[in-house]
C-alpha cells in the first residue's frame, strides 16, 4: 500500500489568522481533525528549522543564528575586505558600507546568510555558516537518510532556493511523477514572511495571500483524496507568526552616546530583534548591560534564561550578552538593512505568542508533541 505525507511548511502564518473568515479551510481541519500550538525556541527561522530537522535544542547542536564570532573561521573575504574597508574614507556612510560588502559577497559567496551591513571594521572576526535554506542545513540530509533505513521512506524538499514560487503545482507535478510507495515531501512556503516584513502582518497584502492560499490548500487537499484516497497524511507547519512594527532602537547609537565605542570598547551582531554583543572587560560588560537595561525595550537573557530557552552554550560564540527586544520593537538600522525597518517582525522570546509554532493534520498525534524539536520524530512515526 502506498503511504504518502505531505508536510506543508508555511513561513510565518500568525495563528490569530486561522478564522472564518481568512481560512476557512484550515479552520475546518482544526476543529475537526487535529491543532496544536508548540513551544518554540528564540530566533529565527535558522535556528527553528535546525531544531526541527535534528530533534535537538540549539544548545545541543551549537546551530542557533548562522552567524557567530570565531575571528580563525571567518572567511577569507571578510578579512580582505576588513583590510580594504580600514582605508576606505566612506565606510560608515551605512548604505556605502552595504552596496560594497553585498556586491563583493554576492559574487564570491553563494552560500550562507546574506547580512550586508555588518561594519567593516567587524568582518574578520564574523563568521556564517555555509548553509542557510532548509534543505542545505546538514540535519536534512541525516534525516532523509534515516528516514530510508528506518522506513524505507523517500524525503522530497520543494521550496527555496531551487523554487521559489508555485510550490503546489510543483507538489502535484512531483506527485504525477513519483514511482515511490513510502514518501514525505516537504514543501516550504516562505512567501508569507516576505510579505509580512516587507508590508506588515495586517497589511492588504498579508491577509489577501493568507486567503489565496486557504484556497490553494483546500484545491490540494481534494486533489490529494483523488490521487491517495484517504491513505495520506496532510500536515500543515508555521514556524512563527509575525507582529506589527512599533517602535524601533539604534542600539549603536544610544551606546555611543554614553561613550561606548563600537569596535573598541565592545563589538556586536544587530539583527532584527536580537543583538549579540562581546566585549573588552567586565567594566564594560557592566556599563552596557545598564545602559541596555535603561532603554526598557527588550530583555537580557541571563544564565537561567538560557538555561530556559536551551541556548546555554559552552563558548562565547553566540555573544558573552544577548538582548531580545520586546513584542513589536526593531533594531534600525541593523546588520541586515541600512534602508528602511521592516514592518513585520518576528525572533521574540518563545512565550510570545508570535513566536509559537502551530501544526494542525488531517490525523491525531501523539499527545508528546509539544515543541518544534518533536517534529523530526512526528515525521519518522507517520511515515513508518
Amino acid at each position: 500500500m502506498n503511504k504518502l505525507v505531505i508536510f506543508l511548511y508555511i513561513d510565518a502564518l500568525n495563528s490569530s489568522f486561522i478564522t472564518h473568515k481568512n481560512t476557512p479551510f484550515l479552520l475546518n481541519l482544526t476543529n475537526k481533525y487535529f491543532y496544536k500550538k508548540l513551544e518554540n525556541v528564540p530566533g529565527y527561522s535558522f535556528a527553528i528549522q535546525s531544531c526541527l530537522l535534528s530533534g535537538k535544542y540549539p544548545e545541543e547542536t551549537n546551530l542557533w543564528m548562522p552567524y557567530y564570532y570565531d575571528p580563525k573561521r571567518s572567511p577569507l573575504l571578510f578579512k580582505m575586505l576588513k583590510k580594504a574597508g580600514d582605508s576606505l574614507p566612506l565606510k560608515k556612510i551605512l548604505p556605502i558600507n552595504y552596496l560594497l560588502l553585498h556586491a563583493t559577497r554576492k559574487f564570491f559567496l553563494k552560500k550562507g546568510v546574506h547580512a550586508n551591513n555588518i561594519p567593516f571594521g567587524i568582518l574578520d572576526r564574523i563568521a556564517i555558516y555555509p548553509y542557510y535554506y532548509m534543505s542545505e542545513i546538514p540535519f536534512f540530509g541525516k534525516l532523509k537518510r534515516l528516514m530510508i533505513e528506518k522506513n524505507e521512506t523517500i524525503l522530497t524538499y520543494l521550496g527555496p532556493p531551487k523554487i521559489r514560487s508555485n510550490f503546489y503545482h510543483s507538489l502535484l507535478e512531483h506527485l504525477n511523477t513519483s514511482k515511490y510507495e513510502k514518501q514525505v515531501v516537504m514543501v516550504y512556503d516562505d512567501a508569507l514572511d516576505g510579505l509580512g516584513h516587507r508590508f506588515g502582518p495586517n497589511s492588504d497584502q498579508y491577509i489577501s495571500y493568507v486567503r489565496s492560499l486557504d484556497r490553494v490548500l483546500m484545491v490540494l487537499y481534494k486533489k490529494l483524496r483523488i490521487i491517495s484516497g484517504d491513505q495520506f497524511t496532510f500536515i500543515v507547519f508555521t514556524d512563527h507568526g509575525q507582529c506589527e512594527r512599533k517602535h524601533t532602537l539604534d542600539i549603536i547609537s544610544e551606546l555611543d552616546k554614553k561613550a561606548l565605542e563600537f569596535g573598541h570598547d565592545y563589538i556586536s551582531f544587530v539583527d532584527a530583534t536580537i543583538a549579540l554583543f562581546w566585549v573588552k572587560n567586565e567594566h564594560i560588560k557592566e556599563k552596557l548591560l545598564d545602559i541596555l537595561r535603561e532603554t526598557q525595550m527588550g530583555v537580557i537573557l541571563n544564565e537561567q534564561l538560557k538555561k530556559k530557552y536551551h541556548i546555554l552554550f559552552n563558548d562565547r560564540r553566540y555573544g558573552e550578552i544577548i538582548f531580545v527586544l520586546k513584542p513589536g520593537n526593531i533594531f534600525y538600522p541593523n546588520f541586515f538593512s541600512p534602508f528602511s525597518a521592516m514592518k513585520g517582525l518576528h525572533g521574540y522570546l518563545p512565550e510570545t505568542d508570535v513566536q509559537k509554532a502551530l501544526i494542525l493534520s488531517n490525523k491525531g498525534f501523539s499527545p508528546h508533541v509539544t515543541h518544534i524539536k518533536d517534529i523530526k520524530d512526528l515525521l519518522l512515526d507517520v511515515s513508518s
